[in-house]
C-alpha cells in the first residue's frame, strides 16, 4: 500500500531545497554584479541619491539648530514692579528671546548679542548699551515701549497690530527700521514720546523707514524694500563688515576747491557714514569718517559724535578734547556738554563733571539720561569728599 502522506512530505522538502538553491544562486549573481537589492534603472538610482543628499542636509540642519539653541536663551516673565536686568552668565554673549512676557520692564545692559521680543504685551524695554550684533527684532507684540539709549543698526518689526512705540535718544542713533504688517509701529528720536510718527501699516509688503533729511517736516520717510537675487535688499549699499552705507556715494575730489555748500554736502555724507559705522559698533572706522567730516565742515554735532566714539573706546582724554571743541563751536549743543561731563566723570574729576552736566540739563531739561548722570557724579563727589 502506497504511503501518500510520506511522499507528499518528501516532495515538499525537495521543492523547498530547489527554491532555496535558486535564491542562493540569484543572490550570488546579484552580489557579483553589485545588485544586491535587485536591478535599478536610472530613475531609481537618481531618487536614492537625492534621498541620501537630503538626509545629509537634514542632519546639518539639525546640527545648526542645536548650535543656534546653545547660543540663545528664552525667558518669560509676568507682572512685577521691579525692573528685570538682562545680565549675568546666563545671557552674556547670547541672543535673548523674550517670549510671551507681560507687564514687565526690562533693562538691557552691555553683553547681550541680540534681542528678540516675541508675542509680548504691556512691557517696556530700555536699552542701556549697544548690542554685539546691533540688531533687535519685535514680533506680534502689543502695547510695547522701546527706549534706545544707544545707537541701533537694525530694528525689525513684524505683525505688530497694536501700539509699539520706539524712542531713540538721538537722531544719529537711528539706523534702518524694517517693518511688515505692523500698523501699530510709531517712532521718534526726540528722547521722549512727544513726537512719535506712525510709520507702520497693514500689508504683506516689507517697508523700510529711515531718518528724513534735516529740515523735512516729517521725522522719517518710508519706502518699500526692493529685493534682488537671494532676497537681499538692493537699496542699501554695503561697506566695511557688510554694514549698510548711504545710498549716495561720495564723488571724487574735484580739481578746483569745492564751494562751501559742496563741502557741507560732502561733510554730511561723511557724517552719515560715521553714524552707520557707530551703529555697527565699529567705533574706530566711525572716527575716520567723522574726522573727514570735520576737515570739510567742523560742526559741533560732529565733534560731539567723535567724542562719543572716543568714550566707547575708553580714550577719555581725547573724548574730553572733542567735547570741549563742541562746546566752543556750538555752546548751545547739549550733547557736547553732556559728553564733556561724562569725560570728566570718567577721569574722576567729579566737580567739573557736575558743572558740565548741569549746563547740559539747562539746555535739555527733559533728558533723563542727563539727570541720572548728574546724580551719579554728585554721589561720587560726596563719596570722595567723605573719604578724604
Amino acid at each position: 500500500m502506497t504511503n501518500y502522506p510520506c511522499w507528499d512530505t518528501k516532495a515538499s522538502m525537495l521543492v523547498s531545497e530547489v527554491e532555496e538553491q535558486e535564491r542562493s544562486e540569484q543572490l550570488f549573481c546579484d552580489k557579483a554584479l553589485g545588485l544586491e537589492e535587485g536591478p535599478k534603472g536610472p530613475p531609481t538610482e537618481q531618487a536614492e541619491a537625492q534621498l541620501n543628499q537630503l538626509g545629509k542636509h537634514s542632519k546639518k540642519k539639525l546640527e545648526f539648530i542645536d548650535w543656534s539653541k546653545a547660543r540663545e536663551v528664552a525667558l518669560t516673565h509676568f507682572a512685577q514692579e521691579e525692573p528685570i536686568e538682562l545680565s549675568g552668565p546666563e545671557v552674556d554673549g547670547k541672543a535673548v528671546r523674550l517670549n510671551g512676557s507681560e507687564g514687565v520692564t526690562y533693562l538691557v545692559p552691555k553683553g547681550t548679542a541680540k534681542l528678540i521680543v516675541d508675542r509680548c504685551c504691556r512691557i517696556c524695554i530700555r536699552m542701556l548699551d549697544t548690542m554685539v550684533t546691533s540688531t533687535l527684532e519685535l514680533y506680534a507684540c502689543s502695547d510695547l515701549d522701546l527706549h534706545l539709549g544707544q545707537p541701533l543698526g537694525t530694528l525689525q518689526v513684524d505683525e505688530c497690530f497694536e501700539s509699539v512705540r520706539v524712542v531713540y535718544s538721538e537722531r544719529d542713533h537711528v539706523g534702518h527700521v524694517y517693518h511688515q504688517n505692523s500698523p501699530g509701529l510709531s517712532i521718534s528720536y526726540a528722547g521722549d514720546s512727544s513726537e512719535l510718527q506712525v510709520v507702520g501699516s497693514e500689508g504683506a509688503v516689507q517697508l523700510c523707514s529711515r531718518v528724513s533729511p534735516e529740515g523735512s517736516q516729517k521725522l522719517f520717510w518710508t519706502s518699500p524694500v526692493r529685493r534682488g537675487e537671494g532676497e537681499f535688499p538692493v537699496d542699501l549699499p554695503r561697506g566695511a563688515k557688510g554694514v549698510p552705507m548711504p545710498v549716495r556715494s561720495i564723488q571724487p575730489e574735484p580739481e578746483v576747491a569745492p564751494s562751501q555748500k559742496e563741502r557741507q554736502e560732502l561733510a554730511a555724507q561723511r557724517r552719515q557714514m560715521g553714524n552707520d559705522m557707530f551703529r555697527a559698533n565699529d567705533f574706530m572706522y566711525a572716527i575716520v569718517h567723522y574726522t573727514e567730516a570735520l576737515h570739510l565742515d567742523p560742526t559741533g554735532a560732529v565733534w560731539a559724535n567723535r567724542a562719543q566714539c572716543w568714550l566707547k573706546l575708553g580714550d577719555h582724554e581725547k573724548a574730553l578734547a572733542d567735547a570741549q571743541q563742541c562746546t566752543e563751536v556750538d555752546p548751545a549743543n547739549p550733547k557736547g556738554w553732556f559728553r564733556k561731563g561724562v569725560s570728566f566723570h570718567a577721569r574722576q574729576h567729579h566737580a567739573e563733571a557736575i558743572l558740565a552736566l548741569l549746563e547740559a540739563e539747562r539746555l535739555e531739561p527733559h533728558n533723563k539720561q542727563i539727570r541720572d548722570a548728574i546724580k551719579m557724579a554728585q554721589h561720587m563727589a560726596r563719596k570722595n569728599t567723605a573719604g578724604a
